[in-house]
């Protein structure tokens, strides 16, 4: 490998602390060790500081306060960031233990690409496993993919990109309870092609409370038309 790119983890959190440490876990005990972890809380009331605390040493960033949602949290992260090469993984989810050497492989290698996505993971009821990577058309992202008829969102979980794509796309909307995500997404796609990877990067945790669940703003806010 060429000289070794540095990644910015970024973790929001917002009294998440039961799943925090898994997550915190998958990020310190990364095979390529040349990564910056940010960990950004919304001043959370539960057991999440106390976790943070116990991990201090390893996280280079870290900040508790009050902010307008998960995606202001990612978006400060971001912005505090040092390195090129961004993954995003919430708190509660986790990253594979080869995410941060498969991204700078193929981001070194790869110099002209910005925005990649491997396999999809999940984690339910402490089980892991993925499938094969989803292919998205960049017309079909620019259309939107919150259809039926499609493959259906891209996994942030799975995704990774340049810093300088998400500077020059505007980054995301802090709107509570929007897929800003799902948004992100359309921007890059506006100039860049997503390129797709049979890699593993990270797992979304699936459980009833989780907050796109809870709150449905996904359909709200794209217009999804359920399958079931």
């Amino acid at each position: 490998m060429k000289k070794k790119p540095l990644i910015s983890i970024i973790t929001p959190n917002f009294n998440n602390g039961r799943y925090l440490e898994e997550t915190i876990k998958s990020v310190i005990s990364q095979n390529y060790k040349n990564f910056e972890y940010i960990v950004i809380d919304g001043k959370s009331k539960d057991k999440s500081l106390k976790i943070i605390k116990k991990y201090k040493k390893f996280i280079n960033y870290f900040e508790t306060k009050k902010d307008k949602s998960n995606f202001h949290a990612v978006h400060k992260g971001i912005k505090k960031s040092r390195g090129k090469i961004i993954i995003w993984i919430n708190s509660g989810d986790m990253l594979d233990s080869n995410a941060t050497k498969n991204v700078a492989e193929i981001f070194t290698k790869k110099p002209k690409i910005n925005w990649i996505n491997g396999r999809c993971g999940y984690i339910k009821n402490s089980l892991k496993f993925c499938f094969i990577p989803y292919l998205y058309p960049r017309k079909k992202i620019l259309n939107g993919l919150a259809h039926k008829k499609f493959w259906g969102y891209i996994q942030q979980e799975s995704v990774s990109f340049r810093k300088s794509l998400y500077i020059k796309s505007k980054g995301l909307s802090t709107k509570k309870y929007s897929a800003s995500d799902y948004f992100l997404w359309k921007k890059f796609a506006k100039t860049d092609k997503l390129y797709t990877f049979f890699i593993k990067i990270g797992y979304f945790r699936t459980h009833k409370n989780q907050i796109s669940s809870v709150k449905n703003y996904y359909e709200k806010d794209t217009g999804y038309i359920s399958s079931k």
